[in-house]
């Protein structure tokens, strides 16, 4: 039996009036630049905008997006739309102006790949407390920009590449969660698909991975070969039956380390812009596909998820439910560094990752509730500032 769609719901891009899909890419950053080029990529007629606070780098890199697809024949336009997130009514101005069936999002105060910068002894330590900690400057950008999406009386999709495995559930019982996250999950896809079809003897394309699993999941096992004691549910399907029992799965972790590995940090992020325009793509052209979603409607973590002209839903194995895949991915999030999102968006974090952030920086955030994620981003910020070399 193939796996079944379970939970729907109506993310539906508007393809009925006659005019070209309109995308609005949000931050100015490496992967929202890969994401924009990406999206100028085809024949069928697109209009595309770049959101960003700096002026100059908005035009120049709209232009430049613009200008690189007429050189390879293709007329997609790029509008330069220059606003702060912190003013987030000129925000709603500016989305409500442009009109977008897509958002898509990498607006973040901090990329997840600086501290990979520090010298080796630093980062070791800091990282030991994981990505959890980090939330506030991820959550603070998205956060704006929903309030933003939401003023704007916009019926757009919105999709958020700022860890979206935490961000989404801070911000489901305020009815701020975007529809689908990016990555992650997602980014593990491609070595998982190859290796089992080296296994088995067939086309990477004819193996249909279902990965159940958070962030720390996803990060960890490349980078290891190993999920770190993290609960996680791998299954494999083959023309509709499942496979999993003729491959080797738990040695196909340490294949993605060794054989299989790739290039890290920032250069990396090729694939999780491979991610993003898997999701963009379907969503843009009603072409059905099953992806995997980190926080698909407020949920933790990455489940698989079909789109299709209708919307998106879970796409589960049998006899995975919701439930079974949210207490999966709230495993993860506890080795993540945080401990528990409650429904009002209280966040409180493991005392193991509060403990190394403040012997490292000096930063002490033991729970953060959504009104005070600005003040938790700004300290967060000075603090990492004060201990770069």
């Amino acid at each position: 039996m193939s796996p079944a769609l379970a939970v729907g719901s109506d993310d539906r891009v508007r393809r009925d009036d006659g005019r070209p899909v309109r995308i609005l890419v949000v931050g100015c950053g490496d992967l929202s630049v890969r994401v924009l080029h990406g999206l100028t990529a085809t024949s069928q007629p697109r209009h595309l905008a770049l959101l960003g606070r700096d002026g100059e780098a908005v035009v120049r890199t709209a232009n430049m997006v613009s200008l690189a697809a007429t050189q390879l024949g293709r007329d997609c336009p790029v509008d330069p739309l220059v606003r702060d997130l912190s003013d987030v009514p000129g925000t709603a101005e500016a989305i409500a102006g442009f009109g977008p069936d897509i958002i898509f999002s990498a607006a973040s105060r901090q990329s997840w790949y600086v501290i990979s910068k520090l010298p080796a002894d630093r980062f070791a330590r800091l990282s030991a407390a994981h990505f959890g900690p980090w939330l506030p400057m991820h959550l603070d950008p998205v956060l704006k920009l929903m309030k933003a999406v939401r003023a704007s009386g916009t019926g757009a999709v919105v999709v958020n590449a700022a860890y979206p495995d935490a961000v989404h559930p801070a911000l489901a019982g305020a009815g701020l969660s975007p529809a689908l996250g990016i990555g992650n999950a997602a980014n593990s896809i491609p070595a998982l698909r190859t290796i089992a079809a080296r296994h088995l003897g067939c086309a990477p394309f004819d193996v249909q991975p279902r990965f159940v699993a958070h962030h720390f999941v996803s990060h960890r096992i490349s980078r290891t070969g190993d999920a770190g004691g993290a609960a996680y549910d791998l299954t494999f399907w083959q023309g509709g039956t499942e496979v999993t029992d003729r491959l080797p799965v738990d040695t196909l972790f340490d294949s993605m380390r060794t054989e299989y590995r790739r290039t890290g940090g920032r250069p990396g992020q090729l694939m999780t812009a491979a991610s993003a325009l898997g999701v963009l793509e379907p969503l843009a052209t009603g072409v059905e596909a099953t992806v995997h979603v980190p926080g698909w409607h407020g949920l933790p973590g990455g489940c698989p998820v079909r789109i299709t002209r209708e919307g998106t839903a879970l796409d589960l194995p049998p006899g995975l439910g919701e439930r079974d895949a949210v207490e999966i991915n709230r495993d993860g999030q506890r080795h993540d560094g945080i401990a528990r999102i409650a429904e009002d968006g209280l966040v409180e974090f493991t005392d193991e990752s509060v403990e190394i952030m403040r012997e490292e920086l000096g930063y002490t955030c033991k729970q953060m509730a959504l009104a005070d994620v600005e003040e938790a981003a700004d300290e967060l910020a000075a603090r990492y500032a004060e201990y770069c070399p």
